[in-house]
């Protein structure tokens, strides 16, 4: 169910090593795609810090993002956490997972007028 201000959104951003870059991307967007297949409406999608892509740094900072129009809700939750339980140890950096939604007129305050 959508929150007042609007639908649910997830971030998870993570550090993935140089070595396992094609082996990340490859299991990584697999989960997405299964995802995506069994919850209908669900859009993932996998980004990479801007200023990090055209580097050969030893890291790089991904993200992925998960929007629904009705919000993402505890069954995606758990779909997406058991899809990547399987990936291999090592492969990825700690994932951490932000959850936003969006600001709307009603749910930013209005300034106060000062005479």
């Amino acid at each position: 169910m959508p929150s007042p201000a609007g639908p649910r959104a997830l971030f998870i951003y993570y550090r993935v090593p140089q070595a396992h870059r094609a082996d990340a991307f490859e299991a990584i967007t697999a989960a997405q795609q299964t995802l995506m297949r069994r919850l209908p409406g669900v859009q993932a999608r996998l980004w990479c810090r801007s200023d990090e892509q055209a580097t050969d740094a030893l890291e790089q900072t991904w993200m992925e993002v998960y929007e629904h129009p009705e919000g993402v809700g505890a069954l995606c939750e758990q779909v997406l956490q058991a899809l990547l339980q399987a990936l291999p140890a090592g492969l990825i950096g700690s994932r951490h997972t932000e959850a936003f939604v969006p600001l709307g007129a009603a749910t930013v305050p209005s300034p106060t007028s000062e005479a």
